[in-house]
């Protein structure tokens, strides 16, 4: 069967702003669909001018489209559904925000087919199914309508060993493509585990990933950036993880394998701060095997509110994990995010002042946004104020909240960019960069619409 994989536009700030990552759960279905012996193209409208070919791109061709998004890309990801659709085309949506809100989807007639959570096997297992003319397959991870107008959803299946995947197809990623850098050095990202055994609030990853966390064997991950060091030229990884760190042993093992094996790269990863906290040994294995960056939540300067983010972790220890990872020369992303349920003005110029007195390499914030699947959507789906999925990127207050209007909530977020990145220390070098980059992208981004007839 001949499979079209699409990646939708990328809205988010990160997309806007240059940082253009490949689309790993597609690589690893490409890669699985072809060893079943189908033929295979993704579509990356984020890659190139591929964008000007949304509407003349020849998805005729194809037997079934594949279309993968979460919640903000998914107007966009709608859009193409609708028009394909219209077209009598068979449709598969699958990724976050189609887990979440399968129902929705179907019932609008957006798909003829929905992939719940991961979708090596089932995906698979559906293409299969298609191919020998079955329209109803008996399948895990699989929701449709059948002929007698009932929805059929079956339960997520969680892949258990990891290493059995093949690797993502490389070629159908367009990477000759991605420029991509960190540090200078030319970046690709990578997927050593699934899962992340913590439940907080406002994520979505221990529904759609499991709150067991499962591992790739460092043998296979240290395969895998051999062959991306050593054929397509990369030198920096961006493990993307929900919780790299989860397993103290496994990355001192994994650090040690790439020392051993002479790769001479520089990673990137997320962590958390009671990961590295009583784990110095872990820090500075990491350090030796080329570490030079990790992402921590931090969320906050409140510990009420770290609790009701139910995040497990306090202040104190925040202070204590940076200490440790500037000792062995890691830089900092630092992330905390705005408008927490008991929030208020001083809450949020207390973290705006712990931000600063980290003195992070880079420091993000965000705006509280209950995101579809999260614990968090399922308590203020009464109070939103908008459905508008492309608000939902983490810049937008979308609920009614206790305390701030959107408006309030905007300029809080705004200012608190600017109080940071307005230091002497980093106005020239991120500041006035970051300034000139946002005007840019504000002109890409009406571009994007225009294109998509918006």
């Amino acid at each position: 069967m001949k499979v079209l994989l699409v990646n939708p536009i990328n809205p988010s700030y990160y997309y806007r702003f240059g940082l253009t990552f490949p689309p790993l759960g597609l690589g690893y279905l490409s890669s699985t669909l072809k060893k079943a012996g189908h033929d295979v193209k993704i579509f990356d409208m984020n890659v190139g001018d591929n964008i000007s070919r949304i509407h003349t791109f020849p998805y005729e061709d194809y037997d079934l489209i594949g279309i993968s998004c979460d919640t903000v890309r998914f107007p966009w990801a709608k859009k193409i559904a609708q028009e394909l659709k219209a077209r009598g085309m068979t449709v598969v949506m699958g990724g976050p925000h189609p887990s979440v809100e399968p129902v929705n989807i179907l019932k609008e007639g957006l798909a003829d087919y929905v992939v719940l959570g991961e979708g090596e096997e089932s995906f698979v297992n559906l293409v299969n199914a298609l191919e020998a003319g079955e329209k109803e397959p008996e399948i895990d991870g699989v929701g449709y309508i059948k002929k007698d107008g009932k929805i059929r959803l079956s339960p997520i299946k969680f892949i258990s060993d990891l290493d059995a995947v093949p690797f993502p197809d490389w070629d159908e990623l367009s990477l000759d493509k991605l420029n991509w850098k960190s540090y200078g050095k030319r970046s690709m990202s990578i997927v050593s585990s699934r899962g992340c055994p913590f439940d907080c609030e406002f994520c979505s990853v221990s529904q759609l990933m499991g709150r067991r966390w499962r591992k790739r064997s460092s043998d296979n991950v240290v395969e895998e950036m051999k062959i991306l060091v050593n054929k397509y030229g990369f030198e920096f990884f961006v493990f993307f993880d929900d919780n790299f760190t989860v397993d103290a042993k496994r990355v001192i093992e994994l650090s040690e394998k790439i020392l051993k094996e002479g790769l001479n790269v520089n990673c990137f990863a997320f962590s958390r701060t009671d990961e590295i906290v009583g784990h110095e040994d872990m820090v500075e294995a990491m350090a030796k095997a080329g570490c030079k960056m990790l992402f921590i939540g931090f969320e906050s300067a409140s510990d009420e509110v770290l609790q009701e983010y139910n995040k497990k972790e306090s202040v104190e220890m925040s202070y204590e994990a940076v200490r440790i990872l500037k000792k062995y020369n890691i830089d900092v992303f630092a992330s905390f995010i705005l408008g927490a349920l008991s929030d208020t003005k001083e809450s949020i110029k207390k973290t705006v002042k712990f931000a600063k007195s980290l003195k992070s390499k880079v420091t993000e914030f965000s705006v509280l946004t209950p995101l579809p699947g999260t614990r968090l959507y399922r308590k203020l789906e009464s109070k939103l104020l908008t459905k508008d999925y492309s608000k939902y990127d983490l810049t937008h207050l979308v609920f009614k909240h206790p305390v701030f209007t959107p408006e309030e909530m905007r300029k809080i977020f705004v200012r608190s960019y600017i109080s940071v990145y307005s230091s002497p220390s980093k106005i020239f070098t991120i500041g006035l960069p970051f300034l000139k980059k946002l005007v840019a992208t504000k002109k890409k981004y009406k571009e994007l619409l225009s294109l998509l007839g918006s």
